[in-house]
């Protein structure tokens, strides 16, 4: 099925449009709405953190706000999970954490939206104060423990809100249970793991190096995601996805002139081009989907207070209440 957004814009960091700015997915498809933002930072991210761990799948270890918001535990059937609960009332808005991470990842971010929705934030089983259990980590499990928390909480109907990782296991809530869907927020987090995994492991390519595995409960996430890329084609839900762009290789400060060659070769040869299939996936089986790029951002700036996390909260804001 088609994707249904037609317009296509270009902004900059102050809203003004950008003459002549294409963005980069424009050369695929017009059929999923995109815009390019460009928000000047002083470096870029590390494409090697980026494409290595195919979006942050390893545990963080970024510093954390101050802690915010009430927290709570929910006893599913197999496993209790740690939450947060920001407050607010209106349609729930349900944030799901990257690979590693607590809820309280989202406190500079989710309290922006308490004045127009009801806020919670989930940690999945593994992480945090949530319970490890010995298995259960696939997507369809996660997605099921997602659902069992809705049940639990009473909940009919949210909004997911996914960082990083999380977009495997919420692509696979919205087709196994379209009817508790009311949107989705991709916050960096259209991912082709196995696509990924492949290309970092192919003896030709090995781009950019062999992927690390995290020990424990993390691994069994990492190894289950990748066992398939997300199927967008099943999910019926409008969607925003904010999609960080790299526009060139990461190249270290000390790195000498063969390991600086070697990077900007296998970046133009199979990093830009897999930036460029994740994109091209979303925009085409996406059924009802809006793409914005954020160019010159980092990952992990839409958990931060700043600049990229303001023009987030905009975005945001508008797809979940101005377009109802």
């Amino acid at each position: 099925m088609a994707a249904s957004f037609q317009n296509i814009r270009a902004i900059g960091a102050d809203g003004a449009p950008i003459a002549g700015e294409r963005p980069s997915a424009d050369r695929v498809s017009r059929s999923v709405a995109r815009v390019h933002l460009t928000v000047t930072r002083r470096r870029l991210s590390s494409i090697l953190a980026a494409l290595l761990i195919a979006a942050l799948c390893a545990p963080s270890t970024r510093a954390l706000p101050q802690a915010a918001g009430r927290d709570g535990f929910a006893r599913l059937p197999d496993v209790t999970l740690h939450y947060v609960d920001w407050g607010g009332t209106g349609p729930v808005l349900l944030f799901l954490t990257g690979l590693g991470d607590s809820a309280h990842a989202f406190d500079s971010l989710a309290p922006q939206f308490t004045d127009r929705a009801r806020v919670l934030g989930l940690t999945r089983r593994g992480q945090g104060k949530s319970e490890a259990p010995a298995s259960g980590y696939d997507p369809q499990t996660l997605a099921n423990d997602i659902r069992a928390f809705l049940d639990l909480m009473k909940i009919d109907k949210a909004t997911l809100v996914g960082f990083s990782a999380a977009g495997s296991e919420m692509t696979q809530f919205a087709s196994s249970y379209s009817q508790r869907v009311d949107k989705l927020v991709y916050l960096d987090a259209v991912n082709d793991y196995k696509s990924g995994y492949e290309l970092a492991t192919n003896p030709r390519t090995k781009y950019p190096l062999p992927l690390p595995e995290p020990p424990g409960a993390l691994g069994q996430i990492v190894r289950a995601a990748r066992l398939s890329d997300s199927d967008y084609s099943k999910v019926s839900a409008p969607a925003l996805a904010l999609f960080v762009v790299y526009d060139q290789a990461y190249i270290p400060a000390d790195a000498d002139a063969e390991l600086r060659g070697r990077l900007i070769r296998r970046w133009e040869e199979y990093g830009r081009p897999f930036q460029q299939q994740r994109l091209t996936h979303f925009v085409h089986d996406m059924r009802n989907g809006t793409v914005i790029e954020f160019h010159e951002a980092e990952h992990a700036d839409f958990l931060r207070t700043g600049p990229v996390q303001a023009r987030a909260v905009s975005e945001m804001r508008q797809f979940l209440f101005e377009s109802r």
